[in-house]
């Protein structure tokens, strides 16, 4: 972990995921990062702010009013030493007033005197996750360069399941140390506001099922996330965006035009349809290969001891888009667990792709339901580019500037 002499402001909201925010904490001071905790009103009615105080070897910052020795207003003084400014757990409450500039507390006020990277790990029931106020003020920070660790799926603590459940201490760390990371490269691409305006994109996300029966299917494990990231920061890069999209885990992106397919012939045919009228196709999706050759119109019972299967292959959508496409950028995805170069590289020919994104799903912190993702970049004119672990949504914007590169250079 990158955080060795490192100055962490961490925030914490009065969401019922506040213990592992003690953990957070912990981790970075045994790191050796400098750590400042912020604590709302709330936050403080569930844990005692003298806990993150014996952990972080820090006075916590409770209220801008309680003057200190030193002449400099505390919410200045820790802005401008901050490398990271971090908000675990972060509440719909605090993300709307983050959204909307409302800095009427100690921890919001330090959110906009801060001038480091601003990372939000939301966490709260999954129906106040979806809702679409909450979804609109994530964008609306999103599309100010603000990071977010999107909550996992599960058991939630008012007992819903759904999506709202605070990510993993693992991944909150990663992911801090993954921005910590790309500040301090100089090489590290970064997203151009509008560079996309006026170009139809397509995308494809998520996981077809091909039904044995009424209540069974063949399917795998994606859950959509990378393709959402791609179509929610091609939109925010001035694209027209559509999205066409198998089983996802994750909420759909707010005001992009989605349509939903289940099975592979059904996003075979709604991606060819919509293809000549596309500039750029994003195949993130994970169309099953195969399809049983019958479907049984009532549930196979279990009579004998073993089931013989028949499967027959699906078309391979991304070559069919290779054989016709004329002005399209295309780009494919190779989801690979061994000899990840050799076989992207052939998949890059042989589908007439003009970019690869190829990972390794076996690597940790990579491939299918992960909130991140370790992507190597192969085009057509021989350059192969390996980035480190990052965030889905900060590949999808390496991936939409190596595409407008490539783009300009068919120019």
């Amino acid at each position: 972990m990158e955080f060795r002499e490192r100055t962490i402001i961490l925030g914490v909201t009065g969401g019922i995921a506040i213990h592992k925010s003690l953990d957070v904490a912990s981790q970075l001071v045994k790191s050796g990062a400098y750590v400042h905790v912020v604590m709302t009103e709330n936050a403080t009615r569930l844990v005692q702010p003298l806990q993150f105080q014996v952990i972080s070897r820090n006075p916590v910052l409770l209220n801008l009013f309680n003057a200190g020795t030193d002449w400099k207003p505390p919410h200045i003084d820790l802005a401008d030493r901050a490398d990271l400014f971090t908000i675990v757990p972060a509440t719909a409450n605090t993300i709307g007033k983050l959204a909307n500039g409302i800095a009427d507390d100690a921890l919001s006020t330090v959110a906009v005197s801060v001038h480091c990277p601003i990372l939000l790990a939301p966490a709260m029931n999954g129906h106040m996750y979806q809702n679409p106020f909450v979804q609109r003020n994530i964008d609306a920070l999103k599309a100010q360069d603000i990071h977010f660790i999107e909550p996992e799926s599960g058991d939630l603590a008012c007992g819903y399941e759904g999506t709202g459940r605070l990510n993993t201490v693992e991944t909150i760390l990663q992911t801090m140390t993954d921005i910590l990371k790309g500040r301090d490269s100089e090489s590290t691409p970064t997203k151009r506001a509008g560079d996309l305006q006026g170009t139809r994109v397509l995308v494809t996300a998520g996981a077809t099922r091909e039904y044995i029966d009424p209540v069974r299917f063949i399917t795998n494990r994606s859950s959509g996330k990378m393709g959402y990231a791609i179509a929610e920061a091609a939109a925010q890069r001035g694209a027209e965006v559509r999205l066409i999209s198998g089983t996802a885990t994750v909420p759909a992106p707010i005001g992009i035009e989605i349509q939903g397919v289940e099975t592979t012939l059904e996003m075979h045919d709604a991606v060819l349809k919509a293809f000549g009228e596309t500039d750029i196709v994003i195949m993130a999706a994970a169309p099953a290969d195969y399809r049983p050759r019958e479907f049984t119109p009532h549930k196979i019972k279990k009579t004998n001891d073993t089931l013989t299967l028949p499967l027959e292959k699906n078309p391979d959508i991304a070559q069919a888009l290779g054989e016709q496409k004329t002005h399209q950028t295309l780009v494919c995805f190779a989801a690979e667990t061994n000899d990840l170069l050799e076989n992207a590289q052939r998949k890059l020919i042989r589908k007439n792709c003009d970019l690869i994104v190829a990972n390794d799903i076996l690597a940790e912190g990579a491939g299918f339901q992960s909130d991140t993702n370790i992507v190597t970049l192969l085009d057509r004119h021989g350059t192969c580019e390996q980035l480190p672990r990052a965030s889905k949504r900060d590949v999808a914007d390496v991936i939409l500037t190596k595409v407008v590169s490539l783009k300009t250079r068919k120019k």
